[in-house]
């Protein structure tokens, strides 16, 4: 990888993710470049960022944001509402594109004075705010991008200004002195691309590295025990381990087949062995110290007698008493695609391929990068993938519900999006009241656990450590590195 130990002002940060683009729309910023309108503070509420109020008319179409004075962006000019507007303008048109943004049903963006910006949208649109904590929608200076509206460099008005980036392997930052919040304490951030934990692990043991990130519980153990390091633990706010169901597919377009997958799979077994007891078992989308949970589901359990029952009805059976279940000659073979990205993964694929064998199901796996699985699952190849996917990323459940839909980054995975759960969806996004919301998410949470195009499995722990030196470094609520308080002592 070519990194070197630097001096203390200097932190080093390994991550499996790989720096795939300049532009926040694109793909996250390693770096804390840039900075959206609003954030999520430390209790998962929405909170001011480069936003320090909002309001929204009571037709809910009209959002009007009180932006911050005094910012500056990384070249020197300032931030205000017509800088927010341009910014924001090529986001939304660009909106087609990807898939994290094309719900925005936005009719215009105004800067009626220097620090007042007016989003006004086709229809009411509650998941608005939420939205503009993602990093799609992060504000970049004018300067940033070139006359094919294309970022060339990153200007936006984060704690760090970007100074380098090389393509599959790393990108850099430097602290920005005139930040207008705290300034950060180290003069240098770099992010670099290492895909395999034991290579991650083995630069943080070698002093190469100061932090690792998204590491396995397994590592975690051995680590914890050992005085040289420090291991940080953050239940990420919507995360969920869970399996993508492909209901296009035959055999899987039976629901009874889906259920007895569900019912099949042991979820406390692979939470106290594979994931040494850090994770909660998952049988929903969202944990019940979230707002949006539904208590009252129907949720499955764990059940492998009436999981073969279940395979029974649907015309399964073993019919040579090889262990499989076949029917019209053809035995119950499934793909089982996942990615190495998160190492836990592909453990929990072997294990799910044991449980499910018990009962008659044959699983394949096959271990590839997130946007490899989604180029076989366009061509039909991919029963079952195996996926780590916030479902509340933006503090709303449109981010869940999103997955529902036929733009969605996932819809090739499921093929799943009836007309009736389109319906409820584009009911949530339109209606203001949170009581009224709730209702129609619990109902659509009901219609997805009783149709089971996906399979929850467990909830999720975010986990990195570092170097016993590292002081005040913070791991967020939706898995981001805080490093602008991060120092060496």
């Amino acid at each position: 990888m070519g990194i070197s130990a630097a001096d203390d002002e200097t932190l080093k940060v390994a991550s499996p993710w790989e720096p795939k683009s300049l532009d926040p729309i694109v793909y996250q910023l390693s770096v804390d470049v840039s900075e959206p309108l609003l954030s999520v503070d430390s209790e998962g509420k929405l909170s001011p960022m480069l936003a320090q109020s909002w309001d929204v008319s009571e037709d809910g179409r009209t959002w009007t944001f009180h932006l911050r004075e005094g910012v500056s962006f990384h070249d020197g000019t300032p931030f205000n509402a017509e800088a927010a507007k341009l910014s924001l303008e090529r986001t939304f048109r660009r909106s087609a594109e990807y898939s994290s943004i094309k719900a925005f049903p936005v009719e215009s963006v105004t800067a009626p004075d220097e620090y007042t910006l007016v989003i006004t949208t086709s229809r009411p649109f509650a998941p608005l705010a939420g939205y503009l904590t993602k990093d799609a929608t992060e504000i970049l200076a004018a300067s940033s991008f070139d006359s094919n509206d294309e970022v060339v460099e990153p200007i936006g008005t984060g704690p760090f200004k970007f100074d380098s980036w090389v393509p599959k392997e790393s990108m850099t930052g430097v602290r920005f002195e005139d930040y207008w919040g705290s300034k950060a304490k180290v003069e240098k951030v770099v992010f670099s691309n290492v895909p395999e934990e034991k290579t991650r692990e083995s630069m943080l043991r070698a002093g190469e590295v100061d932090i690792i990130g998204t590491i396995s519980p397994a590592l975690a153990k051995k680590l914890a025990e050992d005085s040289s390091f420090k291991v940080y633990e953050q239940e990420e706010m919507g995360r969920v381990r869970h399996l993508l169901l492909n209901v296009a597919n035959p055999p899987l377009d039976d629901v009874l087949v889906r259920q007895a997958i569900s019912m099949a799979i042991d979820r406390d077994l692979i939470c106290d062995s594979l994931l040494e007891g850090m994770d909660q078992t998952a049988s929903a989308p969202f944990s019940s110290n979230l707002y949006w949970s539904n208590d009252n589901l129907e949720t499955p359990s764990y059940d492998p007698e009436e999981a073969i029952a279940l395979l029974e009805e649907a015309g399964w059976s073993d019919s040579d008493n090889d262990g499989i279940m076949d029917k019209d000659g053809e035995d119950l073979k499934l793909s089982l695609f996942t990615y190495p990205s998160r190492p836990e993964l592909p453990s929990i694929a072997e294990a799910l391929k044991d449980q499910l064998g018990q009962v008659g199901i044959d699983i394949e796996i096959t271990i590839l990068d997130d946007s490899a699985v989604r180029e076989q699952a366009k061509g039909g190849k991919v029963d079952i993938y195996l996926v780590s996917v916030n479902t509340l990323l933006n503090r709303d459940p449109d981010t869940w519900a999103s997955y529902f839909t036929t733009e969605s980054y996932y819809y090739d995975c499921m093929n799943y999006s009836p007309d009736d759960v389109a319906d409820l969806i584009e009911k949530g996004r339109e209606t203001m009241d949170q009581e009224a919301r709730k209702e129609i998410y619990d109902q659509l949470q009901e219609r997805i656990l009783k149709d089971v195009p996906v399979v929850y499995l467990t909830y999720y722990t975010g986990i990195s450590a570092s170097s016993s030196d590292i002081q005040d470094y913070e791991l967020s609520l939706i898995g981001r590195h805080h490093l602008e308080n991060a120092y060496k002592a």
